[in-house]
């Protein structure tokens, strides 16, 4: 399994759970897993510095091995070699699942900050959006007279 850290990428072996009742293996053990923090610590880059998904990746590539960040193992070592060998490739990275995690990651906290977080059921148009103070608001910043709209 493939850990992504804010520190570093991790290559960990799991064992799973070879019950009878278990559930396959390929539910048991994703491939990949991106931990908060490494989340949290991209929306913020992301955010502040404006740093591309792909920049981040290559920064963690850096942090994991600062003399050869492209050989970064993301797949256990022995495959990674054979891969190596058999399709002179370099080690295949994340950057598509950080790009994909990412997304996911954004939008659960902006529902979490609406307080969609614990309801079923979904926002409806409008409501994830924030309140914008520059933006004409009846009764708050604008002052209409009798039987006037904002469209006028």
């Amino acid at each position: 399994m493939v850990i992504v850290n804010k520190s570093r990428v991790h290559h960990l072996e799991v064992r799973c759970c070879d019950c009878p009742n278990a559930m396959s293996l390929d539910i048991q053990i994703p491939k990949t897993v991106f931990t908060f923090r490494v989340l949290d610590d991209f929306l913020l880059d992301n955010l502040e510095c404006g740093t591309s998904a792909m920049n981040y990746y290559s920064k963690l590539q850096r942090m994991t091995s600062s003399m050869f960040p492209h050989l970064v193992l993301v797949m256990p070592y022995l495959l990674h070699l054979l891969d190596m060998i058999l399709t002179k490739h370099v080690a295949k990275d994340r950057y598509r699942e950080l790009m994909r995690v990412a997304r996911q990651w954004r939008q659960l906290k902006i529902m979490k900050w609406h307080g969609f977080g614990h309801r079923s059921d979904t926002p409806s148009t409008g409501e994830l959006a924030l309140f914008c103070p520059a933006c004409p608001q009846p009764g708050i910043n604008v002052l209409l007279l009798g039987n006037e709209s904002l469209d006028e």
